[in-house]
């Protein structure tokens, strides 16, 4: 049989790409940083609002509505071009039982954690479907498909819906060449502070024996950005070393 002599470019290509992390100052999202850095894209890293922790490229901004994400946007592109990748990256948040929390709690995270993000998916989209190309990313914890974690049902019902948006976005925009896509997270190591017997004991329900690593986190994010990847979409990838299967 004749040898196939189609040529395969890099696995996960995104030289050249212009890429936007919102949340990299917390979670996996150094770690994504670094990975779209290394692997030769132009990376804008900021926090989606004025208390966390900001990259070097961007400053924090305050999000507040869709306006002031559009300037947000129009700001990014001004530095650094069109955006090809957006990737929202969202840290685990614990808030306390669902019968003791305030009305105003269940508020205030489903505006930061699923409102703002689904502001900053549909400016982006309008963007890049103008220009027939663009990838959607968010990172969020397995809670948002499990809900089965004690103290985070606000957070739930937050990452919860934005999987579900992503799903409706990615049919919508699937002629258009934008990819919508998110990676669901169980325990990875950023967020383990136990060691000795309290790791083991963490680690024990996990089938591959282990937390996850930050980098096998930007190693997902970094495919599903890529060029390679525009046959996926509308996709919800489980990183829970087995623990959650679909």
């Amino acid at each position: 049989m004749q040898a196939d002599k189609q040529s395969f470019p890099p696995v996960a290509d995104v030289a050249g790409l212009s890429v936007l992390v919102l949340g990299a100052g917390a979670g996996v999202g150094p770690a994504v940083v670094r990975g779209f850095e290394a692997n030769g894209a132009r990376v804008h890293a900021s926090d989606l609002t004025a208390e966390g922790q900001g990259g070097s490229r961007v400053p924090p901004h305050a999000v507040d509505d869709a306006s002031a994400i559009a300037a947000f946007l129009d700001g990014c592109e001004a530095a650094n071009g069109p955006l090809d990748v957006v990737a929202y990256v969202s840290p685990p948040v614990s808030v306390g039982k669902a019968l003791d929390l305030e009305h105003e709690v269940y508020g205030r995270v489903l505006r930061d954690e699923l409102l703002l993000p689904i502001l900053l998916l549909r400016e982006a989209a309008r963007r890049m479907a103008g220009r027939g190309y663009g990838r959607l990313l968010s990172f969020c914890s397995m809670s948002g498909k499990t809900g089965v974690h004690p103290g985070v049902s606000p957070y739930a019902a937050a990452k919860g819906g934005l999987i579900a948006f992503s799903r409706s976005l990615a049919a919508e925009l699937a002629p258009s060449g934008v990819t919508v896509n998110v990676v669901a997270t169980a325990l990875f190591d950023v967020q383990v502070h136990k060691t000795g017997e309290e790791l083991a004991h963490v680690v024990k329900g996990i089938p591959v024996g282990r937390v996850g690593r930050s980098q096998e986190a930007a190693a997902a994010a970094l495919f599903l950005a890529s060029r390679q990847s525009g046959y996926i979409t509308g996709e919800t990838l489980n990183m829970s070393g087995g623990r959650f299967m679909d």
